[in-house]
């Protein structure tokens, strides 16, 4: 399924690269992202919180170059 987002984007709308944000500590979503492209652009520690502990944001990133 996100191959096939990526295809739209890339060939459909043009897009030169897709971001997405997703919690650091969610490691099997990142893990997914990776086996697609995505590489990790930037860590936002402690950004949100929930109940007693704090989540820290990642931001990653694919090129139309590296699909």
């Amino acid at each position: 399924m996100l191959n096939l987002a990526l295809q739209y984007a890339f060939q459909i709308t043009d897009a030169k690269a897709v971001q997405l944000n997703v919690f650091n500590e969610n490691t099997l979503a990142k893990q997914c992202y990776e086996k697609v492209g995505f590489v990790e652009r930037k860590i936002d520690k402690d950004v949100f919180s929930y109940k007693d502990e704090l989540w820290s944001r990642c931001n990653m990133v694919v090129s139309r170059q590296s699909f």
